[in-house]
């Protein structure tokens, strides 16, 4: 079932978001068809070779003994493999309903409605807090899609995949929870929810708001100090590789990462550097990503 729910949010995050059988065994596709995740679509006419062989493939059919049509894929590394026409059976994300699910295991109230087409809904309101609910459409696409969001910024926008709630908290102010960090498919089709993905709103209404100032404060200051350490060695390496004749960067850590060095979750990295008072945290992570940058902080904060 987890491979399954995998599956589903990773290719929803595709500009195309397609499976096929063939290209992955072992996952019960049938089964996200029954719980009306998957859309079935017209069998597939190309196929790519599944292993990781890098060679040129191609689909090609055959009149069979019997007079029935056989399907084998011709691969330049891997040679002729027959398969069965099952494998060549495609589904499409339905995100839609990823949506709704979402929407009713945290009781959000009111009419799922599309925004922009296959790409952003509006999910209701959770109290008084919207949500909206997008996936990964293409490039082009993206830059309309943060156009929108940006009219909405005190909305939640909810995301499949983990990589494209960082590249939305990249570009918005708006907080971003991702499905394959928040929530989890059932045998059942329900979907379960980590409450601590609504903990900020939550705490909105605590009434002890100095209590959750200091412990923001102290991850702050973590964040701060990973991140001057990273400058220092980036700064160590840079002058190192100079000597050898090629300057080069050292890649700033990513959110994750960041978490990791500082025991933090992705999303409370995330918090901190949209934090108001975290402007040396910022200004560590806005310049370490350039050579400039890195010279200009080692100098300012190496004493």
């Amino acid at each position: 079932m987890q491979k399954l729910w995998k599956c589903i949010l990773d290719y929803c995050d595709w500009r195309k978001p397609e499976v096929i059988a063939y290209l992955l065994p072992g996952i019960d596709l049938e089964l996200g068809e029954r719980l009306g995740l998957l859309t079935p679509m017209t069998q597939t006419e190309g196929l790519f070779c599944r292993e990781p062989c890098g060679g040129e493939s191609l689909l090609s059919s055959f009149r069979d003994k019997d007079g029935s049509t056989g399907y084998g894929i011709l691969c330049s590394e891997c040679g002729a493999t027959r398969i069965d026409v099952s494998e060549l059976r495609r589904w499409r994300i339905h995100a839609a309903e990823l949506g709704r699910l979402f929407a009713k295991a945290a009781k959000i109230q009111g009419e799922m409605t599309p925004i922009i087409d296959d790409q952003a809904w509006h999910l209701g309101r959770r109290g008084n807090h919207p949500y909206i609910f997008v996936r990964f459409a293409g490039d082009y696409q993206f830059i309309a899609l943060v156009a929108l969001l940006k009219q909405h910024p005190k909305a939640t926008v909810v995301t499949s995949t983990s990589k494209f709630m960082t590249e939305l908290q990249n570009q918005l102010p708006n907080r971003v929870i991702a499905l394959e960090l928040s929530a989890t498919l059932q045998e059942d089709g329900t979907m379960t929810i980590d409450e601590s993905a609504f903990e900020d709103i939550q705490n909105e209404s605590a009434k002890n708001p100095r209590k959750r100032r200091g412990e923001r404060t102290a991850k702050i200051e973590l964040c701060e100090r990973a991140m001057k350490e990273h400058v220092f060695a980036a700064y160590d390496y840079m002058l190192d590789t100079a000597n050898r004749g090629e300057i080069k960067l050292l890649p700033r850590p990513s959110q994750e990462m960041l978490g990791k060095l500082t025991n933090m979750h992705q999303r409370e990295v995330s918090r901190c550097l949209k934090d108001k008072e975290a402007k040396i945290l910022r200004l560590l992570w806005e310049q370490s990503n350039t050579l400039v940058g890195i010279e200009s902080l080692a100098r300012t904060f190496r004493r």
